[in-house]
């Protein structure tokens, strides 16, 4: 779902949520997950931002 301001959507399994902490929950990532992750962000603020740009997504299995 796009909201406002909004420059990236991360999509995962329900499995991947980490809540046996309790609230707030939170996702593991591998360390590749991560970089992954950081350079599809690096990228996306590298370039001139504006706010019609398309969503980007970045998915996890």
């Amino acid at each position: 779902m796009y909201k406002k301001g909004v420059v990236i959507e991360i999509q995962f399994p329900p499995g991947r949520l980490n809540d046996a902490a309790g609230d707030p929950y939170w996702i593991d990532l591998t360390l590749d997950e991560a970089r992954r992750l950081h350079d599809q962000l690096a990228a996306r603020f590298a370039r001139d931002a504006r706010a019609n740009q398309p969503l980007d997504t970045f998915s996890i299995e």
